[in-house]
């Protein structure tokens, strides 16, 4: 008997033993839920830390526009110098025309010529100009003028060739100027005139 009870309680313990080992093992993995939390915890985080590409298209977007104000901007600038010189430059010609024309003011024409013109406009030139359109008379200010103004490489240094046709009491004569503006200032690098006949 006490062999059969010893018995017993050996496979008891055993019993006892495999059913706590089987527990065992069944509450180990319940450590791996937490796990798959933690890393989908900290893959949700990272996504949040990304910054939105929604933003980032807007930033260059915003960029873009500001490029192309700046750009338009200038652009306008430039052409409104343009502009502003072609309206100048004939107010130039006309001014040279009023004063030597009408006025027949050697010094006003003295001090217009470019001085980088004189070797080959010297004074005695400007005298010369003046004399035989002082010996034309006073011509009709109603007279027509033509020409165009050039710009290097479309914005710098405007230049042109003008010619104002004037009618005196018995011919015509046409004055010929160019003009430049160098450093600000307008300038005569060339002038003539041409008559149907010699004035008396």
């Amino acid at each position: 008997m006490a062999s059969h009870s010893q018995f017993r309680r050996s496979v008891r313990r055993d019993v006892e033993a495999g059913t706590s080992r089987q527990s065992g093992a069944t509450t180990t993995p319940t450590n791996h839920p937490e796990k798959m939390i933690n890393s989908s915890s900290l893959e949700h985080n990272k996504s949040t830390n990304r910054p939105p590409r929604s933003g980032q298209r807007g930033q260059a977007l915003v960029f873009l526009i500001i490029v192309i104000a700046v750009i338009a901007g200038g652009l306008f600038f430039l052409i409104s110098m343009r502009k502003d010189a072609k309206a100048e430059g004939e107010r130039f010609v006309r001014q040279v025309i009023e004063r030597c024309a009408f006025q027949h003011d050697v010094k006003f024409l003295h001090t217009s010529v470019a001085s980088d013109r004189r070797l080959a406009v010297p004074p005695a030139m400007d005298d010369q100009f003046i004399y035989f359109l002082t010996k034309l008379g006073v011509p009709d200010r109603n007279y027509n003028l033509t020409g165009q103004l050039d710009f290097d490489h479309y914005f710098g240094s405007p230049h042109g060739t003008y010619q104002a046709i004037l009618t005196y009491p018995d011919q015509h004569a046409t004055v010929s100027l160019t003009i430049a503006r160098p450093s600000g200032i307008w300038l005569v690098t060339d002038f003539g005139v041409t008559y149907e006949r010699p004035p008396q």
